[in-house]
């Protein structure tokens, strides 16, 4: 019995020291200023082994910081060499996030721990990472390639998503910019439904030499600086003053991919917040007045098979009924356009053509 547990003991003490050896290797490789094939591929091995050896939490931690920050060490290894399209590469939304995630938890451990190894290094690289992929984004913007900027603003919110909810704001304008309406609806949902949009503030204050307002990540470096005697005039502005915008934005988005119920509950919303908008009027009117003209796009068809079943008095009224009833259905939208503009010729003759067609002279001859 003696055996089997020293057999046992054994076998754990080699488990620890393996690990403890695959960490040294790791952190080793990591450290290079120039990374080789040959070091590439010792960093791979020893991540993969790690994985299935590490046990106290330590091991744990660090044994996935090493595999995340493997596509890192790739791209480090190119050096000089390496091309927008290799950074490209590597910043999928998948990597980014995980990558974010990653820092985060290590640099938590680090200090719970009490002892810092990388902590010092993953804030600056966290800084850097972000200033590299906004530059990369600006760059893209520039060359109006909004999809692709879009996409990195939203990648980088991804890493970062508890610090800078603007980044998600960008991503949904340049995706609206690059008529990726699918991306944009998504971006603006979850803008929409973020405590920021709700209880977010932004900071400002005027620069006393330049004259120009300017934006502070905080209340306290703000009111540092205008202790200082820089700046003055500070000023608070709630995010949640955009809402009947973002909404409007939101609603125009699921009008263009042809979600008209969110659309017309979203203009709704908007609407409650700033009845007398005009842009918001103008985009409700529309939806409503779109959704009903859909109803009357076979029109011309339908008048000339109509026209053509004269003699086929069945098939005429069938016809006929199928046009009633397509008037019919169309009549609660256009009613609710002429309600939001009572003066738009085209509303007014549509609605009244939908009144007669669906056999309610009396309302037709009230429209004005």
């Amino acid at each position: 019995m003696k055996k089997i547990i020293l057999s046992a003991t054994l076998l754990v003490s080699i488990a620890t020291f393996a690990q403890k050896d695959e960490l040294k290797a790791l952190k080793k490789i990591y450290a290079k200023n120039e990374i080789s094939e040959k070091d590439l591929e010792a960093y791979k091995i020893a991540s993969d082994a790690l994985q299935g050896l590490a046990s106290e939490e330590s091991d744990k931690v660090y044994a996935k910081f090493y595999k995340v920050m493997y596509p890192t060490v790739v791209l480090a290894s190119k050096g000089a060499k390496a091309t927008p399209q290799d950074q490209m590469n590597l910043y999928k939304p998948e990597f980014i996030q995980e990558y974010g995630t990653t820092i985060d938890e290590t640099i938590a451990f680090e200090k719970k721990s009490g002892k810092k190894v990388y902590t010092d290094e993953l804030i600056e690289e966290k800084i850097g990472f972000k200033k590299s992929i906004t530059s990369l984004a600006l760059s893209l913007n520039a060359e109006k390639k909004y999809k692709e900027a879009s996409s990195l603003f939203y990648n980088l919110f991804l890493f970062d998503k508890k610090n800078d909810m603007k980044l998600l704001q960008n991503a949904g304008i340049l995706a609206v910019q690059g008529e990726d309406f699918k991306s944009a609806l998504q971006y603006y949902i979850e803008y929409s439904q973020s405590n920021y949009l709700n209880n977010g503030v932004v900071f400002y204050a005027t620069n006393k030499e330049t004259g120009v307002e300017e934006e502070f990540a905080s209340k306290i470096e703000r009111d540092k600086l205008i202790s200082f005697n820089l700046y003055h005039k500070a000023r608070d502005y709630k995010v949640s003053d955009d809402k009947p915008e973002i909404y409007r934005i939101l609603a125009l988005l699921y009008k263009q991919n042809n979600d008209y119920e969110s659309a017309k509950a979203t203009f709704a919303k908007a609407r409650q917040l700033a009845p007398n908008d005009e842009e918001l009027k103008k985009g409700e009117f529309d939806l409503y007045f779109s959704i009903g003209v859909n109803f009357l796009l076979e029109e011309d068809k339908l008048i000339k098979e109509i026209n053509e079943s004269v003699a086929d008095k069945k098939k005429y009224d069938q016809l006929m009924e199928k046009r009633k009833k397509m008037f019919t259905d169309s009549i609660p939208y256009l009613e609710k356009a002429y309600s939001i503009d009572p003066n738009d010729q085209n509303t007014i003759k549509l609605l009244k053509a939908a009144y007669d067609i669906s056999g309610q002279p009396e309302k037709a001859k009230a429209i004005q």
